[in-house]
């Protein structure tokens, strides 16, 4: 996911501590709005604006580049801010940006704001309000909130015998009616590897005793706003024979015979450089389970 940061921060830098945070999160490109060159975030797949709030409202920079940003269709932004008071319903700091960009047909995936020190109007009368915001926890909070941005990291293993590939027929929940590999969601503080490891004995019943990890596929959805990073394992030995479990149902194919017609649309776009023992990367975007908006795959 390769993300870009723009932001405004002027007086206190409180929403430069804030956009930087955030950028560490996501190894993402940082630019402020004024040295901004580049309005073509073609190669981008997030795009987060932020500034501090004036007058109930983004930074005046931030909400003319929102409306002038290029080839964003289908691309996921985020907004954050700092502010003096605290956001509440009858004063929606969001509200504008909000407006320009929807206009866009992108989707806003989320915002973040957090207090930010000032000394603005009355306020200096007493020397301003919030000092020392935002402080350590709110930075901490900004990076929980970029982490929720990222794909959700999933596994799915692929076994080879000879002529012959062990696909699963899914019984239930996401991918339901579907041949498939084995594989899903890691559990807390699980690698990869372990994570691929136990999903392929669950619904298998196959020991997967060597793992190689062979590519990774980003998987985005407009209509259900999933985001997924599916990190694909070639099984090098296993143990145990496939047993029907209440999440799959295990079967072997001949190669030639795979049933492209009952799997995942993507499946045809990788399986094969699986089989020719090609590793890859990429992305894919969905409109629904059934229709491919854009593809990009490339060989590593």
């Amino acid at each position: 996911m390769k993300t870009l940061i723009i932001y405004t921060s002027t007086h206190s830098g409180n929403t430069e501590k804030v956009a930087k945070a955030i950028a560490e999160e996501l190894s993402a490109d940082l630019v402020r709005a004024s040295e901004l060159k580049n309005y073509d975030v073609k190669e981008y797949d997030l795009i987060g604006l932020g500034s501090g709030i004036y007058m109930g409202k983004h930074h005046i920079s931030i909400l003319d580049i929102a409306g002038k940003l290029k080839n964003v269709e289908n691309k996921r932004f985020f907004i954050f801010s700092t502010s003096g008071i605290k956001e509440l319903s009858f004063n929606n700091f969001n509200k504008d940006l909000k407006e320009v960009i929807l206009k866009r047909s992108v989707r806003l995936i989320d915002s973040f704001n957090c207090r930010g020190y000032s000394n603005y109007g009355l306020t200096k009368l007493f020397g301003g309000i919030n000092k020392n915001r935002p402080n350590e926890q709110d930075l901490e909070k900004a990076k929980e909130f970029a982490k929720t941005l990222k794909p959700k990291p999933l596994t799915l293993c692929l076994t080879l015998d000879g002529d012959r590939i062990l696909l699963g027929m899914k019984k239930r929940g996401f991918g339901e009616g579907r041949w498939n590999g084995f594989g899903g969601k890691l559990e807390l503080g699980e690698t990869l590897i372990e994570g691929a490891k136990r999903e392929m004995l669950e619904e298998s019943g196959l020991h997967a005793e060597g793992l190689e990890e062979i590519g990774s596929i980003e998987f985005d959805f407009l209509d259900n706003n999933k985001f997924l990073n599916v990190h694909f394992f070639n099984v090098l030995k296993y143990s145990g024979e496939p047993i029907e479990t209440e999440e799959m149902k295990p079967e072997w194919f001949n190669v030639n015979d795979i049933p492209f017609d009952k799997m995942w649309p993507d499946d045809q776009l990788w399986i094969p450089l699986y089989l020719e023992k090609k590793k890859f990367l990429g992305k894919i975007l969905f409109r629904n389970v059934n229709e491919i908006i854009s593809d990009d795959i490339k060989i590593i």
